[in-house]
């Protein structure tokens, strides 16, 4: 309902266009020659004489001069009367009495009362409208009962009864708005004095020092804990009584590796590996070299089972098979240190064993286990020293290779795979990291494989064989590394006594170095006259481009051939590929199906924890990972507290009043009527605002779960991680994470907003907004980079938070337009709308206003469907988790293998 002045001049504009009408017809009628004498007839109610007080004010209300548009003059002293000047002139403005002096005056519109010593114009008469309290009058004999104080409202600081017969000063605990029927509590989290007119909740200022303290001594007793755990181990480690020479023992079972004519052509028809044979047996170490891009690492992954060769067989102790059957008994180290960064060394390695070590072995001899490799590795002293990153500081880069490599010895592989763990290090720690190899595969009889980058001498000359390929992925030369030299003697290539052996092969294999004798040696020819092998070369269904990718084609024939081909050859490695995607899809889930509608059967390559430890193992990590670094736990919360604050200052004005009387909105003008007919309501904004904070801070502190570990999931996945376990356990060890964050929140939002809820309604809303914006966050996640997370996270809390929230376009015209009837689905998957929704029933209905119980609510909204609003937002979390699952079990499924 608009302002009680306002209404007044809407009043008075009819009266004033009633004054004009009247004056032109007049006009009129004078042109006309009509006499001027008036019937008595003409006006009701009103006598030539003026003797009668009540019958000249009687004139003065809507319906007597809506009545006079009909006549044909008036008298000059009537019509003077009816002027909107003297009609506003008979108002007053008046206090309340008792509210000059202590909360600030509070003044009302007073009809015309006889000690006011108003007087009917031209008469001289004092006038008295008698409008009794609890009624607004319209006229002397015209009066409407109030409700809900209207139509003026009551003062803020002070509330009325229901009548509005009466007005009190809001009590003290209490604040009382503009209109406030009930006095509104302030609870215990605001200091709200006599005649308080809004909620001053600085308590909760108080409140989150108090809950900050208590989260901060909750870090102080974890990390007295931390450290009893790192005396205890460095007791252990220093009670060992074993050498270091026999700190790690042989493996129980070997591998001999032979792989014949390997292949793998790109389905853009380049060749990236071709004819590749040779050997890795164990207990020797190979080093495999060459130029860039010349598929070291593909081979590495080729063995390793990661990537798919397109020709050649690969054999296991002499049986043909694929490697990727012994996934739990091959250790493979990336080129990154793909770790997490807030653990400790010791952590990080214990977790590894846990997670991969037989479970017939008991948990003390896994830690033992962890306890050699520790002293193997020579880290003993870095040992609690959480790993770091660029922005805090941890162990050096050496270090960090070790552990990277520890990760797989604690397993107890038979197989190392690994790419390039030289790069990045000085020559001394590169030394370091080599001759750890070199131990490794003699003392235990590990087949070892690195692809090393331009190793110096000493690095060199720790490795047993070489491997040394060209361009296109070919072999230049394979077998014992103190013989490559002589090989290439006999070729004519001659390496200079000052120079690195490995750095002039390397310039031989990338073409900078030519034989003395000849200058036309093919390489890759001479290698497979000196192995004298027999080339078998087998091929799978993949199909091989017949063009020449050097020449251009030259006749229409081969232009047509090469069109067709260079289509038709990607579009059936297209659907190879997909076709290989469902098969590995689908035989991973018959293998789980399983799993769970049988009896669990061994392993027969190694038996490793259940489902339930592998959970147990994976939330405890999960927990040391977030709940470690006190500094930065805070600070995320400071995030939410903040965006709570910022919210609840955007909506601290924003309430809902009324609808005006009719008897008002009927005398108001055309163009403004509708706004009389309809309430003041922007609690609907109340929601948006709130959804719109959520969202943002939930997609943004979620984000870090999943999207900046990616390749430590990858990694762990491929050494046979499942991927439930690690959800689940990520996700409830986000739940303390997602409770302090909606208390933090809601804090802050209810600072300068004047709720009318209860808190705990508040606080339940919001707990299931942040679920469902948490779980967005899985999902974004898990599809996009960290990189882009930020953009894309910002425009999907717009798109949900805006569009598809049932504010604009609104609910109701979603609902009933037929321009939306095909995507409405939207907007019952949007969590926002059924927040804003909840949000706005539990604001509303407290407050007393006469349509809000009485009429249907705005937006399509019911009382009734509060705890399914609630329901749906609970629903479309689990959705969007379930969603989020997916998205990381059946994308890059190439970097889980």
């Amino acid at each position: 309902m608009v302002e009680n002045n306002l209404k007044w001049t809407y009043l008075s504009t009819i009266y004033l266009i009633c004054y004009l009408l009247l004056t032109i017809s007049s006009i009129i009628n004078v042109h006309a020659q009509v006499a001027p004498e008036i019937p008595t007839t003409t006006i009701p109610n009103v006598t030539a004489t003026h003797n009668s007080q009540n019958d000249v004010l009687s004139s003065l209300e809507l319906i007597d001069c809506i009545g006079l548009l009909s006549n044909k003059t008036i008298q000059t002293d009537v019509l003077s009367s009816l002027d909107p000047v003297n009609h506003i002139g008979l108002l007053s403005n008046k206090t309340v009495p008792g509210t000059e002096n202590t909360h600030g005056e509070c003044w009302y519109l007073s009809t015309p009362r006889p000690e006011d010593g108003k007087l009917i114009p031209y008469l001289n008469t004092p006038i008295s409208w008698n409008c009794s309290a609890g009624n607004f009058c319209m006229g002397p004999e015209r009066s409407v009962k109030c409700t809900a104080a209207q139509p003026t409202y009551c003062c803020p600081g002070y509330y009325c009864n229901e009548d509005a017969t009466e007005i009190h000063v809001c009590p003290k605990g209490h604040f009382c708005s503009v209109g406030t029927i009930t006095p509104i509590s302030c609870h215990y989290l605001a200091y709200c004095p006599e005649g308080s007119k809004n909620a001053n909740r600085y308590y909760i200022i108080a409140i989150v020092f108090f809950v900050t303290i208590v989260i901060a001594i909750l870090f102080a007793v974890k990390n007295k804990a931390d450290r009893l755990k790192t005396v205890k181990y460095n007791r252990l480690l220093n009670e060992q009584k074993m050498k270091y020479e026999m700190s790690l023992g042989p493996v129980k079972r070997t591998f001999d590796i032979e792989f014949e004519n390997l292949g793998l052509i790109l389905p853009s028809g380049i060749t990236v590996m071709k004819g590749v044979t040779g050997k890795l047996s164990h207990g020797r170490t190979c080093a495999i070299m060459g130029s860039s891009g010349v598929g070291k690492t593909t081979l590495v992954s080729i063995l390793a089972g990661k990537a798919k060769k397109t020709s050649g067989i690969i054999k296991v102790n002499g049986v043909e098979e694929n490697l990727s059957t012994y996934r739990k008994l091959i250790g493979f180290v990336p080129q990154e240190d793909v770790m997490l960064r807030e653990l400790t060394v010791r952590e990080i390695l214990v977790h590894s064993a846990m997670m991969r070590l037989p479970t017939e072995m008991d948990r003390a001899d896994k830690k033992q286990k962890v306890l050699e490799t520790i002293r193997f590795l020579e880290l003993s002293h870095v040992m609690d020293s959480i790993i770091g990153n660029e922005e805090q500081r941890g162990i050096s880069g050496g270090q960090r290779k070790r552990v990277n490599i520890g990760m797989e010895l604690v397993a107890e592989p038979s197989i190392l795979f690994l790419d390039e763990p030289t790069s990045g290090l000085d020559s001394s720690t590169a030394f370091e990291v080599c001759t750890l190899l070199k131990n490794i595969a003699h003392k235990q009889g590990l087949t070892v494989a690195a692809v090393i980058h331009s190793p110096g001498p000493q690095v060199f000359e720790t490795f047993d064989d070489f491997l040394l390929l060209g361009k296109g992925g070919r072999v230049i030369y394979f077998g014992p590394r103190n013989s490559a030299l002589d090989y290439f003697n006999r070729l004519g290539y001659n390496c200079p006594p000052q120079e690195s052996p490995a750095d002039f092969m390397m310039e031989i294999a990338s073409g900078k170095v030519k034989p003395s004798e000849r200058t036309d040696t093919d390489l890759f020819r001479e290698w497979e006259k000196y192995s004298m092998r027999d080339k078998t070369i087998l091929h799978d269904s993949h199909i091989e481009l017949d063009i020449d990718y050097g020449k251009p084609p030259t006749t229409f024939g081969q232009k047509i051939k090469s069109a067709f081909l260079s289509f038709y050859i990607p579009l059936i490695h297209l659907l190879q590929d997909t076709f290989h995607y469902l098969l590995d899809i689908s035989l991973e889930f018959i293998e789980f199906i399983k799993g769970i509608a049988f009896c669990r059967t061994k392993d027969p390559i190694r038996d490793t924890p259940n489902v339930f430890v592998e959970f147990t193992l994976l939330f405890k990590r999960a927990c040391l990972q977030l709940y470690r670094n006190r500094t930065q736990f805070l600070f995320e919360q400071l995030l939410h507290l903040g965006c709570g604050a910022f919210i609840s200052l955007a909506v601290s004005n924003f309430t809902y009043i009324g609808k005006a009387p009719m008897e008002l909105c009927y005398i108001t003008p055309v163009v403004v009527s509708p706004a009389c007919l309809l309430a003041f309501d922007t609690l609907q904004q109340v929601g948006t605002f709130m959804t719109l904070g959520v969202t943002f801070a939930g997609i943004s502190g979620s984000s870090s779960t999943f999207g900046y570990e990616k390749v430590v999931y990858w990694r762990d996945t491929a050494a046979g991680m499942r991927t439930i376990p690690y959800f689940f356990a990520k996700f409830i060890a986000d739940i303390p994470r997602l409770f302090v964050a909606a208390a933090m929140f809601t804090c802050s939002f209810i600072l300068f907003y004047p709720y009318r809820a209860s808190i705990f309604e508040i606080y339940l809303i919001i707990l299931l907004s942040y679920q469902a914006a948490w779980t967005m966050g899985y999902f974004l996640s898990a599809i996009v980079t960290k990189e882009k997370l930020g953009l894309i996270g910002t425009g999907f809390t717009l798109g949900w938070g805006l569009v598809l929230s049932g504010g604009n376009p609104e609910l109701d015209e979603v609902m009933n337009n037929e321009t939306y009837i095909h995507i409405r689905w939207l907007w019952s998957i949007s969590a926002p709308r059924w927040e804003i929704e909840a949000m706005y029933l539990k604001e509303i209905s407290p407050r007393k206003w006469h349509e809000i119980h009485t009429a249907p609510l705005n937006y399509t909204y019911k009382f009734e469907d509060f705890p399914i609003c609630l329901s749906n937002i609970a629903l479309i979390s689990m959705g969007w988790a379930t969603v989020a699952f997916f998205a990381m079990k059946l994308t890059n499924r190439d970097k889980q293998k």
